[in-house]
C-alpha cells in the first residue's frame, strides 16, 4: 500500500513539473488569441516624425478632438516606412480610434491645420488584426488601402471621400453656395448610413454631418431610425448610449424652436398662458390710458372750477407754496388747504404733482 501512494505521489510530482514548465506557453498562447495588431506601411517624408501614434476615442463627439491625452500606443517608422502596433490592452467592443502621424515641428498636435491628412480612423477591438497600407504616391494617407476588416475598408473609403469633398466645399466663396453644397453633402452621408450594413460604420458618418441640428429639424426620422438599428445591433455598446444622448439633445433643441406633437413640455403651455395673459393685461391698459386721455381732453376745465379754484390750480402750477397761495388770495392757510383738497376730488388728482401735471397738459 505504502508502494502505490508513493507511484502516485510521484506521478503528481512529475505532472505538475509538467504544468509549470507549459504555464508561460498557455498564457502567451492565451493572450495572443486575444491581441490586436496592426501593421502598416507608409511613405514619409522628411517633414514626418518616425513615430506612429494611436489615440482611443471615448466617444464619438471626440472624433475631431486633438488631444496628446488620448493616446495610448505608439511605434517606431522604420526606414522602408514599416511599423507595428500591437498589445491586449483595448476593450473587447469595437470602438473608434485614430492613426496618426506628426510633423518634425509638432509637439503632439494630432490634426494639422491644412489640407494635408495626417491620420486616419480605424475601427478596433482587442482581437483585431490589420494591415494599413499607404499606396499613394503623393502626400500622406491620400490613398490608403486596409486589408483585416471589410468594415474598416468601407469607413476608410468614406473617410476619404468625406474630405476630399471638405476640401472642395471649403473652396466655395459664397455662402448660398457653401450652404447648398453642404445641404448636398449631409445627404450622401445620410444615403450612406442607410445603406451601411454594420451601425457602427454608419455612426461613424453620421458625427460628420455638419449641423446636425438643423439636419435633424429636416430629417428627424432618419436619427430615429438610426437609434433603433444602434440598439438592435450593439444594445450594450458605449457608444449607442452615446448615441442616445445625442438623439435627446438634438429633441431638445427642436423642442425649444418649434411645436413637437406629444412632446411638448407642460412648461411651454404655462409660458404662452402666461405671455398671453400678459399681452392682454397691457392692451387693457393702453386702452384705459386712451380713454382717460379722450375723457380728459373732452372735459371744460374752465365750467367746472369756481374761479377761486382755478387761481388756486394757476399758483400750484406755478409752483407756489400754500402760504403763498393764502397771501396772494387774502385768505386763511387752511381755507387754502380746503380749496385744495376740493380741487384734487374735482381733477381726478391724487395729489400736488398730478394737479400740476393736468395742468400743464391742457395748454
Amino acid at each position: 500500500m505504502y508502494s502505490g501512494f508513493a507511484i502516485f505521489r510521484g506521478s503528481r510530482t512529475r505532472f505538475m513539473q509538467k504544468f509549470l514548465f507549459l504555464l508561460p506557453f498557455l498564457l502567451l498562447s492565451i493572450q495572443s488569441v486575444h491581441a490586436y495588431e496592426l501593421k502598416g506601411q507608409v511613405k514619409l517624408s522628411e517633414d514626418w516624425q518616425p513615430r506612429v501614434y494611436l489615440a482611443s476615442i471615448q466617444s464619438p463627439e471626440n472624433l475631431f478632438v486633438a488631444s496628446p491625452d488620448f493616446v495610448i500606443n505608439e511605434a517606431f517608422v522604420d526606414p522602408d516606412g514599416n511599423f507595428t502596433l500591437s498589445g491586449n490592452d483595448l476593450p473587447e467592443d469595437p470602438r473608434f480610434y485614430r492613426l496618426y502621424f506628426v510633423r518634425n515641428n509638432s509637439l503632439a498636435i494630432e490634426f494639422t491645420n491644412d489640407y494635408q491628412r495626417n491620420f486616419i480612423h480605424l475601427l478596433l477591438d482587442n482581437s483585431t488584426q490589420l494591415m494599413v497600407t499607404d499606396t499613394g504616391g503623393g502626400e500622406l494617407f491620400d490613398h490608403v488601402k486596409i486589408e483585416g476588416s471589410e468594415a474598416n475598408t468601407i469607413l476608410s473609403d468614406f473617410e476619404q471621400s468625406y474630405f476630399q469633398k471638405r476640401i472642395k466645399l471649403n473652396e466655395i466663396n459664397t455662402i448660398a453656395k457653401r450652404d447648398f453644397q453642404s445641404q448636398s453633402l449631409n445627404r450622401s452621408i445620410r444615403d450612406f448610413v442607410v445603406k451601411c450594413e454594420d451601425p457602427m460604420v454608419g455612426l461613424f458618418a453620421v458625427y460628420h454631418i455638419d449641423d446636425r441640428e438643423t439636419d435633424f429639424l429636416r430629417n428627424a426620422n432618419f436619427y430615429f431610425d438610426f437609434q433603433e438599428r444602434m440598439k438592435a445591433a450593439y444594445p450594450k455598446a458605449l457608444y449607442t448610449a452615446a448615441y442616445d444622448d445625442l438623439l435627446n439633445s438634438l429633441v431638445g433643441y427642436r423642442d425649444l424652436v418649434c411645436e413637437i406633437p406629444k412632446i411638448t413640455k407642460p412648461w411651454r403651455t404655462w409660458i404662452i398662458w402666461g405671455q398671453s395673459i400678459l399681452i392682454i393685461a397691457l392692451l387693457l391698459w393702453i386702452w384705459k390710458l386712451k380713454s382717460r386721455k379722450e375723457v380728459e381732453e373732452k372735459i371744460d376745465y374752465g365750467q367746472l372750477l369756481t374761479e377761486k379754484e382755478r387761481k388756486i390750480w394757476e399758483s400750484l402750477a406755478a409752483g407756489k407754496t400754500n402760504k403763498e397761495i393764502a397771501a396772494d388770495l387774502f385768505i386763511e392757510l387752511s381755507t387754502v388747504k380746503t380749496h385744495i383738497n376740493n380741487l384734487y376730488k374735482r381733477l381726478g388728482v391724487a395729489n400736488r404733482k398730478e394737479a400740476i401735471l393736468l395742468f400743464n397738459s391742457q395748454k
